[in-house]
């Protein structure tokens, strides 16, 4: 391919796919991590006004998701095109479903996450009692309009946090090119697909800035990251991540007191009833991951489609 010819981008969503390009290795995430702290920062300085002339806070949230991810996907895109000339992509998302087609797998996925969710509350019983200024933030975030709950937590956070996590991190950490070559009958990109979850798992509960929601961000991630390592398919882990807000979106609106004042849901159903949630879910759980384990890989290193270098 001509070096002043541009490749032609296929469009599965443009706005991922023309990063396919980039595979950070582990130091190429901690730049990444950089790139959205300056982002962060950046959201910050939008915000600033909004603090100083006690302006209405419903709809910050509208600008501020969106512009903290503005420059890590300025330097991704950047890097991306600087590879594309030469290197063989990923793609972000790819669709490798196996015998339940699309469909019946996303239906499963979305169940498989509210089940992890509810096997987890039991986690979240033992974990520390939310910081004040924790909770208060969670808490103006919930008194704004549902429909800007469900557009920043539903559609922003899911399209962006996948996104970064799953397609550029995770992809990253599985299909890198070592910059010294290996041995023979060693892999010759990546990490270990088992590691590379982990590390982008970690990553993914690192950006939630907190113990409260990290921890179960984490194991939340590491089911994230092996969805997407099976099938590739970063809809998939989009539609759990947009599953799973959801859920919280709507507890935090219409539960009850209870609800929304207990730290599980341990406290606030009988102790049989949760035996009964927590044993149907980790089942369901079982299944899930049984029926994934059977979906071939195209590559050791996970179903993201190849797009070789023309």
């Amino acid at each position: 391919m001509s070096y002043f010819k541009p490749r032609k981008v296929e469009r599965n969503y443009d706005l991922v796919s023309s990063c396919s390009w980039y595979t950070p290795d582990v130091g190429g995430v901690f730049a990444v991590l950089g790139w959205l702290i300056i982002g962060m920062i950046a959201a910050g300085l939008v915000m600033l006004p909004f603090v100083l002339f006690s302006l209405p806070m419903n709809y910050m949230m509208l600008i501020m998701y969106p512009v903290q991810f503005i420059p890590v996907f300025m330097y991704v895109r950047l890097k991306s095109s600087r590879n594309m000339a030469f290197d063989t992509g990923y793609a972000l998302d790819s669709s490798h479903f196996g015998k339940w087609g699309g469909v019946v797998l996303a239906v499963a996925v979305v169940a498989g996450i509210i089940a992890l969710e509810m096997v987890l509350e039991i986690v979240n019983q033992y974990l520390p009692d939310t910081e004040g200024s924790m909770m208060e933030m969670i808490e103006k975030m919930m008194e704004g309009p549902l429909w800007v709950n469900l557009i920043t937590m539903c559609v922003m956070a899911p399209f962006f946090e996948e996104w970064l996590c799953r397609g550029v991190v995770l992809r990253g950490l599985l299909n890198f090119k070592p910059s010294i070559p290996r041995g023979e009958g060693e892999r010759n990109r990546g990490l270990s697909p088992a590691l590379a979850i982990v590390i982008s798992a970690i990553f993914f509960a690192a950006i939630h800035g907190n113990v409260w929601q990290g921890v179960t961000a984490f194991i939340s991630g590491c089911l994230f990251g092996y969805v997407y390592y099976k099938t590739g398919s970063l809809k998939l882990t989009m539609l759990m991540h947009c599953a799973n807000n959801t859920l919280a979106v709507l507890v935090g609106k219409f539960g009850s007191e209870a609800m929304k004042e207990a730290k599980s849901l341990v406290e606030v159903v009988p102790a049989w009833e949760y035996a009964i949630i927590f044993a149907v879910s980790a089942a369901f759980l079982w299944f899930l991951i049984k029926y994934l384990r059977t979906i071939g890989l195209q590559d050791p290193q996970g179903n993201c489609d190849v797009i070789p270098n023309d």
